[in-house]
């Protein structure tokens, strides 16, 4: 009966699972992208960001060894794909939270050097205005 237990526990942790990192005033919880299938080179990357200090932040750019490019993307219905890269970042306002989820602002991980499989983490360095460059291993998901 244990073994069942630990089983659903793994299941129903998801993303939720994943490391939190604490980076001056931000708190950054829930990192993981997308599992991408068999020769897919590219994936998408999420991760809740909270801004605990009382000024505001803005994540400026990313990158990652594991991606050619890393972009900071939104949805914009008129782009093609349904998202257009943002070059100006992301404001996290003071004592606010901005999520990048599916269907929001996200990372898209361009030319990836392998697939990213099940289970499988890529690091990637998130950097900010203020506190500067900050690494997150994001584990792949089917989400």
């Amino acid at each position: 009966m244990p073994a069942v237990l630990l089983a659903w526990r793994l299941i129903l942790s998801g993303p939720a699972a994943a490391q939190d990192v604490q980076a001056g005033c931000l708190l950054l919880t829930g990192a993981w992208a997308k599992a991408a299938d068999n020769d897919q080179r590219l994936s998408f990357g999420f991760v809740t960001i909270r801004n605990r200090g009382s000024e505001a932040e803005r994540l400026l750019s990313a990158t990652s060894s594991g991606a050619a490019a890393v972009e900071l993307r939104e949805p914009d219905p008129s782009a093609s794909g349904g998202a257009r890269a943002v070059t100006e970042g992301f404001v996290i306002p003071a004592g606010d939270v901005v999520a990048l989820e599916p269907g929001g602002r996200h990372l898209l991980l361009r030319d990836l050097q392998v697939p990213l499989a099940l289970g499988d983490e890529i690091r990637v360095t998130l950097r900010f205005e203020r506190a500067g460059a900050v690494v997150v291993s994001l584990r792949a998901h089917w989400h």
